[in-house]
């Protein structure tokens, strides 16, 4: 028991001490300086504006766009083929035209089309959603090479991205390169097609 009391009087004690030293302690502010960035040459492009001006992306969102909607369109024509044999088969119960075999046959016809429905929302669904994750993939592969060979050809030692609602708040319009980088990354483009075409 007087061990228990003696630890208590230590950590009572510490403690104390402990208070005291922070009430010595004077908050301290740090002064930020900014940095002269000497012949560092540092440029930007807008992210958003790529998508209006960079051919490749044009083209392969305006691809996208045409099969989400035809995937969408189908998959609406497939749901209200479905419905309409639902209603169609129930008004005819409704009537009792149907007999107990033919309401079990058809309660199996609708199963079939139901998986068969979830089967292609899935299938042709996850292929749409593969591609556009490839397409995105090798836009963003495109850009970091050619980001690289941009900058390398222009002397730029920081190539940065800027979007609304990104990291970066403000950011100098003069070192905006934005439609120079698209107009090299289109001829960049060009020249990938033409290197394709002659093999």
């Amino acid at each position: 028991m007087k061990l228990f009391i003696v630890l208590i009087g230590i950590v009572t004690l510490v403690a104390s001490c402990n208070s005291e030293e922070k009430k010595d302690k004077k908050e301290t502010t740090t002064n930020v300086e900014s940095q002269n960035s000497g012949d560092l040459k540092i440029a930007y492009y807008n992210l958003d504006s790529l998508k209006t001006m960079y051919t490749y992306y044009k083209e392969q969102d305006s691809i996208l766009v045409v099969k989400g909607k035809s995937f969408q369109s189908e998959l609406s024509r497939r749901e209200k083929s479905l419905q309409g044999y639902i209603s169609s088969k129930d008004a005819q119960a409704q009537q009792g035209l149907l007999s107990q075999n033919d309401i079990a046959v058809i309660q199996q016809t609708i199963q079939q089309r139901q998986n068969s429905l979830m089967s292609y929302q899935q299938s042709e669904g996850g292929k749409l959603e593969n591609e556009t994750m490839d397409i995105l993939e090798t836009i963003g592969n495109r850009l970091d090479a050619y980001g690289k060979k941009f900058s390398e050809e222009n002397g730029i030692d920081i190539l940065m991205v800027y979007s609304k609602g990104g990291q970066i708040n403000y950011i100098s319009s003069a070192m905006d390169v934005t439609e120079s980088f698209t107009n090299y990354l289109n001829e960049q483009s060009t020249d990938l097609e033409v290197d394709s075409t002659e093999e």
